[in-house]
């Protein structure tokens, strides 16, 4: 029977009075075969777009004459459901002959990496063996309508795996679609599976997918009934599903996994980082434990780890595998090159004390020996061998009742690994109130450390913390309460005072003419110039007043004032021409879309010394300052307005030249004559040397990087370790030394893994037929450029 096929476009008939299937948009293809129409099928994918596909619907019919419209609806389908169907006719009957479970590792940090579990993963095999992973598997299923019954195959199978390859003492993490769930009978159907293979309700995990939006309040009443049962919960991928926190606050989840696309990179992202803080903190306040997915750099471990994480699953450890195996990857050695960096500068290290130790096999004699030679000590901490078991306490050391020492120990108080940002001890101090004695230090191999006094610390965090308001977060300089209190205490009590009000030129105008980042790094040039020429001089203080605004605070009269202030225009002239356009540097001034002109980096500095009358106060300080900047205002170009009558006006004389980049250029040769390979402390002498530098690599002549990166020691964590065989062709660093074979200087930039300005450097490295063999790259912040800069060598 000849057969025709009838496509069209349901939307473009959705406001039809009478629909019919016929029109302009109507394509009638005829076949006879089941292999005629496959290949007409195979025609119109290759022809039309997914979006149109998804839109269009197929009827087929003995003949092209209109038919009832209510038949036609009922023999209408997808294009995409009425494809796969005849494509994949087996996924119409039984499914399990084509799944396998695969199963990938859950390792615990806790536990040095040994494996905590299983998450059984779904594996799909065509008839013509091809294999499909879980994604790909149910978006082919979803197109004949049949995810439901796949997602029951897959959590039969993966049972029976659990049943006779896995041990019990090892949960299994099945995947469950929220419909399947909320489906009648699927919970009996999963505990008569339990019963049949004799699994311990404990040992499952029913891991929710969130595969579509759904209510978060009616998912929370069925997973209240599958805990009621035993079985335990997880949410998969928090962070990147439809609901997101709302379904963790909803679902009392025992576990929660972190999407890995919130997990990758997260200590070199910002928003990433803050999100996972906030699941963190939620999870932590609901007491779910976090698993962290997609693991695969060390890097990612690490954070992981210092967050405060217990449980990890990824490729770094093992790949999915048919057969469930113990043996993943070992934990990465905590190398200081890969250790996450932590933006405070609180150590917990400085607050580790290594307290009073006792072994567990000492007899209660040498205990109450110990304590009679340290008097002021309350408590020991018994170890086995370098493992700590518990505490001893003074008092029951000497109690008349005890005969041996196991009999009064009393367990161990909170444990904590000795490398623990100070944000996630701050978070445990908000979830353990308890009033703890003191709290355990342990390395990563779990050995004893040393012991910390909890309210110590606290007190340590809310100091730091308070001080560090009264620092402008710019440029780290003293701002705020603490920079008006100074400099009204001086006035008040020194008669000698003097103050410098350093102010950048247009600096609003640049802010309009090149952005608000370059405008950022403009002010922390100028802040680490003066702090650099300051840093250890006697009676002075350097004040960020804030914007572009600089202060300097004299306890007597400086002789050579006028000199310094003079050096620090030119040294800022000499460094800021990396923040402008070349185009802008030749001309001498840049222009802004009101088509006004404004001069290249100039500053206005004015000196207030008390010539024109006393100073009472910081307000009557700041008024005089403002008339003599008003007199530099009107100058064109840098200058320094002296107090005086009439005010004295000194312009630079003479155009300062700074050798800087000659001595960083110098710094990068020099490091030719070091022998340089894989070892990623290979040039750690040098950065003892050249400080300077933040991180050092070297790249091929095709721009892949050669080795992995050197790392200034004082930059672990903020720089990621790695980066051996990537791509750096692109760059502007490797193209303009590649073309030109000479030295090559960037622009300033904002560094996204430090967070900070700086700036590029790379040199050719060519060979006795001057060809080039290698460059050697190199990033300098702003501090060290000043560093560089200064004539004080």
């Amino acid at each position: 029977m000849e057969l025709f096929l009838h496509i069209f476009d349901a939307n473009s008939h959705a406001n039809m009075d009478s629909p019919r299937f016929s029109g302009t948009n109507k394509t009638s293809l005829s076949y006879h075969t089941e292999t005629e129409l496959l290949q007409v099928l195979d025609q119109i994918i290759a022809r039309e777009s997914v979006h149109t596909l998804k839109d269009t619907w197929v009827l087929v019919s003995e003949d092209n004459h209109p038919i009832d419209p209510m038949a036609a609806l009922q023999a209408t389908m997808p294009f995409n459901t009425f494809y796969a169907r005849h494509k994949y006719p087996w996924l119409l009957s039984e499914l399990e002959p084509h799944v396998q479970m695969h199963y990938q590792p859950i390792v615990d940090f806790g536990q040095g990496g040994k494996v905590f579990g299983f998450e059984a993963l779904c594996r799909l095999k065509t008839p013509e063996g091809k294999w499909l992973n879980g994604m790909e598997a149910f978006e082919l299923a979803a197109e004949v309508k049949r995810t439901h019954e796949l997602d029951l195959a897959c959590q039969h199978l993966a049972l029976i795996g659990k049943s006779q390859s896995i041990s019990a003492d090892k949960p299994i993490f099945i995947n469950v679609l929220p419909q399947t769930i909320m489906s009648p009978g699927w919970l009996d159907f999963i505990l008569q599976i339990l019963q049949q293979q004799a699994i311990d309700k404990r040992d499952v995990v029913i891991e929710i997918v969130e595969s579509e939006k759904t209510n978060p309040e009616i998912l929370a009443r069925y997973c209240d009934e599958i805990r009621m049962h035993g079985l335990r919960i997880a949410l998969d991928d928090m962070g990147s599903g439809f609901n997101g926190l709302r379904i963790l606050a909803e679902v009392r989840a025992d576990f929660i996994k972190i999407d890995r696309a919130i997990v990758h990179e997260a200590q070199g992202s910002r928003v990433r980082t803050v999100l996972l803080e906030a699941i963190i903190s939620m999870a932590q306040r609901l007491g779910c434990t976090i698993i962290a997915e997609g693991l695969e750099r060390v890097e990612d471990i690490t954070y992981c780890q210092d967050l405060g994480l217990n449980y990890a699953q990824g490729h770094y450890f093992a790949h999915p595998q048919s057969v469930p195996s113990d043996q993943v990857t070992e934990l990465p050695a905590r190398d200081e090159s890969h250790r996450s960096h932590v933006p405070d500068d609180f150590h917990i290290g400085e607050f580790i004390s290594h307290g009073l130790t006792i072994d567990v096999s000492s007899s209660i004699a040498e205990a109450r020996s110990l304590f009679n030679i340290h008097i002021d000590v309350a408590i020991a901490v018994v170890l086995d061998g370098k493992t700590p078991l518990g505490v001893l306490r003074r008092g029951k050391a000497f109690s008349k009742k005890v005969t041996g020492l196991g009999a009064c120990c009393d367990p161990l108080p909170k444990v904590i690994n000795h490398l623990i940002p100070s944000s996630v001890l701050a978070r445990l101090f908000y979830l353990d109130r308890a009033n703890t004695d003191i709290w355990i230090t342990v390395n990563e191999e779990g050995a004893y450390v040393g012991i910390l006094q909890p309210m110590e610390i606290m007190a340590q965090l809310i100091s730091r913390k308070a001080s560090t308001g009264n620092l402008h977060p710019l440029s780290h300089l003293t701002t705020g309460p603490t920079l008006r209190q100074t400099l009204d205490n001086s006035l008040r009590n020194n008669p000698n005072t003097q103050l410098v009000y350093i102010d950048l030129d247009h600096f609003k105008a640049y802010n309009d003419r090149y952005g608000f980042i370059r405008g950022d790094a403009m002010i922390r040039l100028l802040s680490e110039i003066i702090r650099q020429e300051f840093q250890d001089k006697a009676g002075v203080m350097v004040g960020h007043i804030g914007g572009d605004d600089f202060v300097l605070i004299y306890d007597h009269n400086a002789p050579t004032l006028t000199d310094i202030l003079l050096h620090i225009i030119s040294q800022f002239q000499a460094l800021a021409v990396h923040l402008y356009d070349a185009s802008d540097l030749e001309r001498g001034f840049f222009t802004t879309e009101d088509g006004k002109d404004h001069p290249v980096a100039s500053v206005s500095i004015a000196v207030v010394n008390g010539k024109q009358g006393l100073l009472e106060n910081s307000v009557v300080a700041a008024e005089r300052a403002a008339m003599l900047k008003k007199i530099g205002k009107a100058n064109i170009g840098s200058i320094v307005v002296v107090e005086d009558t009439p005010p004295q006006t000194i312009l630079p004389k003479k155009e300062f030249y700074s050798d800087w980049q000659q001595r960083a250029l110098s710094a990068l040769q020099s490091l030719l004559k070091i022998q340089r390979s894989t070892g990623s402390h290979d040039l750690d002498s040098c950065f003892a040397e050249f400080p300077y530098f933040e991180v050092i690599f070297e790249l091929e002549p095709n721009g892949v990087q050669r080795y992995a990166n050197w790392i200034n020691p004082n930059m672990y964590g903020k720089i990621k370790a790695g980066g051996a065989g990537i791509d750096r062709s692109q760059q502007a660093y490797y193209q303009r030394v590649a073309e030109s074979h000479a030295p090559y200087i960037s622009t300033i930039y904002l560094s996204t893994a430090t967070e900070d300005f700086c700036l590029t450097v790379s040199l050719p490295i060519l060979n006795e037929q001057g060809q080039l063999e290698s460059i050697l790259v190199a990033d300098i912040n702003i501090a060290a450029m000043a560093v560089l800069s200064s004539t004080r060598k």
